[in-house]
């Protein structure tokens, strides 16, 4: 588990653990305009897709369901997601209380994580001859414009910045064996998107250009399956697509902050 200190480092950034909530849909090719225009209007209005003697009402003249999909579509390609309007307030009030021990809680992950993680960042070190620093209960959170990461562990060039760094995970034997089976960013991204989200969100910050991924479970009987480790190499056109989503979460996280300092004032001001 992270120090108090670390979430409190943390506090109001857009995190490496938390970022795969601002990607939903990010990779779905932009849908083409709808060419009748008074339906992508009228449909802007609802709450949900109309039905199609609904619309046709309306309109004073039959539409199909086709055209009311493509229309509905196109609409909802470019709304905000609602997973990243919450995630954003969140860091909005993170930024206004201070940390809350209670809302810790623990899993048999984090549990494991907690036990097994720093022995297994020493046997990617044995296995790669990296030097890992800023490993174990010496984490360390490394931010940049409200974004920020906390590697299991980081690799320094001779000038001192990162060069590469690792994101290790610790899962029960059904967990452990499916990260077995990822091999590559096509895997990782496929198969645990948020792992993957966390370890771009690791390579933008740090500007690195790979990542280690290393499982490691102790009580497997054949050492083959005990310990394993993989690259994962930066993914630009992702990392822009999280930048854009970025930039969208900073505006409403912001916006949010306004609007209770000043909501809130005046309702002060009013009871006074």
């Amino acid at each position: 588990m992270l120090s108090e200190s670390i979430m409190k480092d943390r506090a109001g950034n857009f995190t490496a653990s938390g970022n795969h909530r601002l990607m939903a849909g990010w990779d779905k090719p932009e849908p083409l305009e709808p060419y009748l225009i008074d339906v992508l209007d009228i449909i802007k209005g609802f709450d949900s897709k109309p039905l199609v003697g609904q619309l046709s009402d309306v309109l004073g003249y039959k539409v199909s369901g086709a055209q009311i999909n493509d229309a509905w579509n196109y609409i909802q390609f470019f709304k905000t997601p609602e997973g990243l309007i919450t995630y954003a307030k969140e860091k909005a009030c993170e930024s206004l209380f201070d940390y809350d021990p209670s809302l810790d809680f623990s899993t048999v992950h984090t549990r494991n994580g907690d036990e097994r993680e720093l022995e297994c960042v020493n046997i990617l070190a044995e296995k790669t001859g990296h030097e890992f620093v800023n490993i174990g209960d010496n984490q360390a959170h490394i931010f940049s414009d409200e974004v920020g990461a906390t590697p299991d562990g980081i690799v320094l060039n001779e000038m001192g910045l990162a060069r590469t760094g690792c994101e290790v995970k610790c899962k029960s034997p059904l967990e452990h064996t499916k990260l077995l089976l990822l091999n590559d960013n096509a895997d990782v991204l496929r198969e645990t998107p948020e792992f993957y989200c966390q370890m771009q969100t690791q390579m933008l910050v740090t500007g690195t250009d790979h990542w280690y991924f290393a499982v490691f479970n102790p009580y497997a009987f054949e050492e083959y399956i005990r310990f394993k480790y993989i690259i994962i190499y930066r993914d630009d056109i992702y990392i822009k697509a999280m930048q854009k989503r970025l930039e969208v979460a900073k505006k409403i996280k912001a916006e949010y902050l306004v609007e209770l300092k000043t909501e809130t004032k005046l309702i002060t001001y009013k009871k006074g």
